[in-house]
């Protein structure tokens, strides 16, 4: 597998063969500021595509497996997780507004920005630990996960003073 920070994909093979889809693998380092979790880093991004040349356009679709280090939102605990995202995109030949889409050149399609894209887009907003994460008491910053405390965690709702209003 090819490790870089730019995921290029030549087309040269495909040109050949209209219509058939071609298996492309990379490996990739990509900018940790595509997450919406604060301190946490995307370890590497696997890239697994079909990657099918349509005349004059090209399709690539598959998966983007990304490796995600950083803490749970609730609990605060250290995670390492992967989130799989599945990837679908069509690119266009010399486009002359890149603002309109995705553009590969001769014979090479530079990727990295429509994986950017995809990953900033989709990954889910919040990283825990596991589903059903508990979270910190409010109290006394007991992880819930792992005990139970006492703290009486009831309040008064701010808003209950709304119920008796007549519309």
């Amino acid at each position: 597998m090819i490790v870089s920070d730019r995921i290029i994909v030549d087309l040269t093979d495909n040109f050949a063969r209209v219509g058939e889809p071609t298996d492309f693998k990379c490996e990739c380092k990509l900018d940790d500021g595509l997450l919406p979790y604060p301190n946490a880093k995307l370890a590497k991004v696997e890239v697994r595509l079909k990657i099918t040349y349509l005349k004059p356009n090209v399709l690539a679709e598959g998966t983007l497996r990304c490796h995600v280090e950083g803490f749970c939102d609730r609990c605060l605990t250290p995670v390492s997780r992967q989130i799989e995202l599945p990837f679908c995109q069509t690119f266009y030949k010399d486009i002359a507004d890149e603002d309109d889409g995705y553009v590969y050149s001769d014979s090479k399609m530079d990727a990295t920005k429509a994986v950017c894209d995809e990953i900033a887009l989709s990954v889910p907003s919040g990283l825990l630990c596991k589903e059903d994460c508990k979270g910190l008491c409010p109290k006394c910053g007991a992880n819930l996960n792992e005990e139970q405390c006492d703290c009486d965690t009831s309040r008064d709702n701010a808003f209950a003073a709304l119920k008796n209003l007549k519309f």
